[in-house]
């Protein structure tokens, strides 16, 4: 059962991974970024240096997605 359980917290963490687009909603505003998967200090940067306020909720929404995938991946491990 504890399989079971592992694996499917596993799924979601995996869910919210794909769920963070930060580097697309980046790349789809003209702003060129290298890797596709952004840190959180990058995306906290970016957001200091934008003026446009749908998307700098966008990109907040993927740092919450971030935190999200982390939590459930350190879950996944534990259960």
């Amino acid at each position: 059962m504890g399989i079971i359980a592992s694996i499917f917290v596993f799924c979601i963490a995996a869910v919210f991974r794909l769920l963070d687009n930060s580097a697309g909603v980046l790349i789809s505003n003209g702003i060129s970024v290298s890797p596709f998967y952004l840190s959180e200090k990058e995306v906290k940067e970016q957001i200091g240096k934008i003026q446009d306020e749908k998307l700098i909720k966008k990109l907040k929404r993927t740092l919450v997605f971030q935190k999200l995938h982390k939590v459930f991946l350190i879950l996944s491990i534990l259960a």
